[in-house]
């Protein structure tokens, strides 16, 4: 079983040398903060929220108050890594996150990637060192802390329109605590348990959120923006985007608590020792997650059916016929696809169900007369009857995840870059990644 994980998110401490501590309340309460100006002096850029001007010639001063640091990016080998600065609350204790996802970091892409831990975690660690070095010493870097894990496995659609129906087709699924989100419009992804404590999931469409990323970095590379150049060239390959065509993704985003019903130490490095451990015996920490958080859908699954609509030379004529190239070179279907779905519908429910179903019948008759220029007899489309239902199979044979085929066979496994350089790792760390 060949999982990968999509995302890291880690925090890594201050050193006691560089907090400061404030009386809170009468109760004698105390929230040990970061000295944010150190930060500032090792590099760090800041941001206020309040300033005044302290006089009324050109050379006034400025007097600012509530520095922070907001959300900033990383450069990395490929893509950025997200990088903030917590000062410390009673709720947090001063800390800089870091979060990225360790394949697009290490490889430029993530569509298929690593397992394991310690792999990405100290990659992100080494983007940071080499980003701010006199800032990195101030940081507890044995103390960093695993928050949150995204654990995916990918199952195959034959054809995008039917990825898109097993997303529509999931949006109606629940079973035990798992329930498909309310808000959950869009074609190409479905929520589950948004907002959970424990474990968020998502079932999304790979391929298409690949082309969105490729076409904005394109359209990005072509305004002068060439610092992407390097992550489009490894997007760009034939056999990647062939790789990522019609892949539904089912992401498990396992939180701090999840991680502990696994027994997952909080320290990153007790965590990466950990899963050495686990996977000993041929098991796969990431897959083991990933299967208790998708449990709940897998049962709901068993017996649900739905029509796989076998239609493409249908939906390729309405193509031809309604298919438009963007202003920015890009070919949108966007009417054929609707008109498509119009199509479905009489076919699986009937003329007159259909017809009912409109809210006017001058938006019905509109759709209608498209088909009908895309060379349909109206005689035809009036005989439908909804007997297109007979071509139904189980859901789960649709979605049938190959847990064997994750990844191409020629896929190497990425290695950190040079770790040594890490303030504050001692060998028996660094040997996780050697």
């Amino acid at each position: 079983m060949l999982p990968m994980i999509d995302m890291l998110k880690i925090s890594v401490p201050f050193k006691t040398d560089f907090l400061l501590n404030t009386q809170q309340n009468s109760a004698g309460e105390f929230v040990s903060y970061v000295d944010i100006k150190e930060c500032s002096r090792r590099g760090i850029g800041l941001e206020a929220k309040v300033v005044h001007f302290t006089g009324d010639s050109a050379l006034d001063e400025l007097e600012v108050a509530d520095l922070r640091h907001p959300y900033q990016s990383l450069p990395t080998s490929f893509t950025g890594m997200a990088f903030k600065i917590f000062q410390g609350t009673k709720l947090r204790d001063a800390c800089v996150e870091l979060k990225a996802s360790p394949a697009k970091i290490l490889q430029g892409h993530n569509v298929y990637g690593t397992t394991q831990i310690a792999v990405g975690a100290f990659e992100m660690l080494m983007a940071l060192f080499n980003s701010y070095p006199s800032f990195y010493e101030m940081l507890d870097v044995k103390g960093s802390l695993l928050d949150l894990i995204d654990c995916t496995f990918s199952a195959k659609a034959k054809t995008e329109l039917q990825a898109k129906q097993v997303i529509n087709q999931l949006k109606s699924i629940s079973n035990k605590q798992m329930r498909a989100s309310v808000r959950n419009e869009h074609e190409t992804t479905c929520y589950f348990s948004r907002g959970s404590r424990h474990v968020d999931r998502k079932v999304y469409l790979k391929g298409c959120e690949f082309n969105r990323q490729l076409n904005k970095l394109r359209t990005l590379n072509e305004k002068g923006d060439h610092s992407n150049d390097r992550v489009i060239d490894v997007m760009s390959d034939p056999k990647l985007i062939n790789f990522a065509r019609h892949l539904i993704r089912f992401e498990a985003s396992a939180k701090r608590r999840y991680l502990d019903e696994f027994d997952v130490p909080k320290n990153l490095f007790e965590a990466c020792r950990y899963q050495i451990e686990y996977e000993k015996d041929g098991r796969c920490l990431i897959a083991d997650i990933w299967s208790r958080a998708f449990s709940p859908l897998m049962e709901s699954l068993k017996g649900q059916k739905m029509n796989v609509f076998n239609d493409e030379q249908v939906h390729n004529r309405l193509k031809m016929k309604y298919g438009k190239t963007t202003p920015k070179g890009n070919r949108s279907y966007a009417k054929a696809d609707r008109v498509f779905r119009l199509y479905r519908s009489l076919v699986s429910d009937g003329y007159e169900a259909v017809k009912s179903s409109y809210s006017t019948r001058a938006t019905f008759y509109n759709n209608l007369n498209l088909l009908l220029e895309a060379g349909f007899a109206k005689a035809q489309l009036q005989n439908l009857q909804g007997n297109g239902k007979d071509n139904v199979v189980p859901l789960l044979q649709v979605i049938a995840i190959d847990f064997s085929q994750q990844r191409p066979s020629d896929w190497v496994e990425p290695k950190a870059g040079d770790i040594t350089k890490l303030y504050g790792l001692e060998d028996s760390v660094i040997s996780l990644v050697a």
